[in-house]
């Protein structure tokens, strides 16, 4: 049991850090596009990523509403390397959302900010074997797990991470290529201590 709650939170970190590590480029020739609300309309999706160390694998889709002001973030957590059998899923939900002026990083990231609210963030147990799992251990100090539903974490603290309550401001960054064909966001866990913005891009690839 100790191995599956370990394992849970592991994963639950990774998606709440959104990415796969930085990708950093000190090229100043601009191969960005101007990010545009109808340039983002519609479903951003990543490769599947697998975690060869614990035998399983996720995938992340990042759904812009028709006006792009609205983002819904969802990682789908499986217990195979091929994204084939569904263990949990984990969704964040942006309001609000507002494109700012394109701009750089202090490594030369070509990128536009952009500011939203929290809406709502769930974990959905796939499993029973999952969701007794997260009953066992209190997971984020609920005991009321249960396979198939989602139930919303905001606010509260899971394992060693506080997740942002609703309502909340919220601070991103946002690329895309010049052929508009794939999309990165920012390290949110690297955020400059004056803007609140991330300081660099993850590496991780989103395809329209």
């Amino acid at each position: 049991m100790m191995k599956i709650n370990s394992l849970l939170l592991l994963l639950l970190l990774i998606f709440l850090l959104s990415g796969c590590g930085d990708k950093l480029s000190t090229n100043t020739k601009d191969e960005s596009a101007n990010i545009t609300t109808a340039s983002l309309t519609g479903t951003w999706t990543a490769k599947c990523s697998d975690n060869t160390t614990a035998s399983t694998s996720s995938r992340t889709a990042l759904v812009f509403s028709a006006s792009a002001d609205n983002l819904t973030a969802t990682t789908t957590n499986y217990s195979d390397l091929s994204c084939g059998t569904q263990s949990f899923i984990f969704t964040k939900k942006l309001n609000t959302l507002v494109l700012g002026s394109k701009t750089s990083t202090s490594q030369n990231q070509i990128i536009s900010q952009f500011t939203a609210v929290i809406a709502d963030i769930t974990l959905e147990p796939k499993t029973s074997t999952v969701s007794t799992s997260l009953n066992s251990s209190s997971f984020c100090g609920l005991t009321s797990w249960s396979s198939g539903t989602a139930t919303s974490v905001a606010g509260l603290t899971c394992g060693s991470t506080v997740n942002k309550a609703l309502n909340a401001a919220y601070s991103d960054i946002i690329q895309m290529n010049s052929e508009k064909t794939f999309i990165r966001l920012g390290n949110i866990t690297n955020p400059a201590s004056t803007t609140g913005y991330p300081k660099t891009l993850y590496a991780t690839d989103y395809f329209k």
